[in-house]
């Protein structure tokens, strides 16, 4: 069952900007994955995209995250924001999506929200010192291992937390 998350996005944004869960990226994020990972995204797990609704109505996609369950855990990643969309925002716009955290730091609360009756951790790899601050901004923290980043959002046993992390590090990058 996914958990409601519409909570984690501020009300004075939801007059323009809201986050869903589409069954396919192919559809609304091929485009912007593609350029900015230089592949096209996973077909399967969750794909949930961030949307500005322009004064004029036109509707775009304003940043793109994957989420896929790996047993008991929520791996997170192939975050990415249109920054071609975002500089065309409104200024208004932008600066309050920017002073709430980022597309990216919205895009994380909102899966931390919504799917936390799926998993008992949610895990992220980054190696971007950009996107690191805005992970840390979100919750996440260091998990021991090189680039991989945890956010324990139930209490567990400590065995518990390094038996995670050892199965998630046993991965690599994700």
């Amino acid at each position: 069952m996914h958990q409601a998350a519409l909570h984690t996005i501020p009300a004075a944004l939801r007059e323009y900007f809201t986050i869903t869960e589409i069954d396919h990226a192919d559809l609304l994020a091929a485009d912007l994955f593609q350029r900015k990972f230089g592949s096209p995204p996973p077909l399967a797990g969750h794909h949930l995209v961030a949307l500005h609704r322009a004064d004029d109505g036109v509707v775009r996609v304003a940043g793109y995250s994957h989420a896929g369950e790996f047993g008991d855990v929520c791996l997170i990643g192939g975050a990415c924001t249109d920054g071609p969309v975002m500089r065309c925002l409104p200024p208004a716009h932008a600066g309050a999506i920017r002073a709430a955290g980022g597309v990216w730091y919205l895009l994380i609360k909102y899966m931390f929200a919504r799917y936390a009756d799926r998993c008992e951790a949610f895990f992220g790899y980054c190696g971007d010192p950009r996107a690191l601050e805005v992970d840390l901004a979100a919750g996440f923290v260091p998990a021991g291992p090189q680039h991989l980043l945890v956010h324990w959002h139930k209490p567990l046993h400590d065995n518990v937390r390094r038996a995670l992390i050892a199965k998630v590090d046993a991965l690599g990058p994700f």
